[in-house]
């Protein structure tokens, strides 16, 4: 039942955007900008975590990094990823290399915090184990302490993903002439919230879809865990 409060211009019915939703899938406007967002959100998500994930490790293991890394590190991640959009579009222009360094500049920043808790807060008796099997440091870290500290990595990375989606969006919209982001901004500009709707419908899926993807992966890397508790 439509009961017509609101003009069409300002909000889509549930059938309007479906069909809307549909066909957009047919005429690939939705398949190619989804694909451009995708390539994005991978390309920064990887850059970023890969790089928070060995400077954390790194700063959490040795206390001579943490003196050198981690103050200027954390004196930067208060700031919000967003307050960069500005200045990375005056450096590389609206082309793919800001969203995909806005996308990065949110990932490093939560997997380099919770990589290093991780290393931190690995069980000690881990640690004497390695030491009694005379392991040497490097040994250690790679065969012990990452391993231990994977569980944290792998959940923080669920964070990292939404906040990267979050960023990417955000980043299309301001500044883009592809993606979802900009998808969703130019449909409001020639008043089709049907579409604008469609495009946070396939926002959401695609974030649902590696949501998924970091479950599975952190159920297949940390299965031991069961194993371990039951020793």
């Amino acid at each position: 039942m439509r009961v017509g409060i609101l003009p069409s211009t300002l909000i889509a019915t549930p059938t309007k955007v479906v069909n809307t939703f549909f066909s957009m899938i047919v005429d690939y406007r939705l398949i190619d900008n989804s694909l451009v967002s995708l390539g994005r959100l991978l390309s920064g998500f990887c850059l970023g975590s890969s790089l928070g994930v060995f400077l954390g490790v790194l700063v959490g293991y040795s206390k001579n990094a943490a003196r050198i890394l981690e103050p200027t590190i954390l004196t930067l991640i208060p700031v919000p990823p967003v307050a960069w959009i500005p200045l990375l579009v005056i450096i590389f222009g609206i082309g793919e290399m800001s969203k995909i360094i806005l996308v990065s500049i949110g990932s490093f920043c939560t997997l380099f915090i919770h990589a290093a808790y991780g290393i931190r807060s690995a069980d000690k008796s881990l640690i004497e184990v390695a030491y009694v099997l005379e392991k040497d440091g490097f040994s250690t870290l790679l065969n012990v302490l990452f391993p231990a500290s994977l569980p944290v990595v792998l959940a923080s990375m669920r964070v990292a993903m939404a906040l990267s989606w979050t960023l990417l969006v955000s980043g299309e919209v301001i500044a883009s002439s592809k993606g979802l982001g900009w998808l969703i901004w130019d449909s409001r500009n020639f008043a089709r919230p049907d579409a604008m709707i469609a495009g946070m419908v396939a926002v959401g899926l695609l974030g649902k879809a590696t949501d998924t993807l970091i479950v599975f992966l952190e159920k297949r890397l940390t299965s031991w865990r069961q194993t371990y508790r039951d020793i």
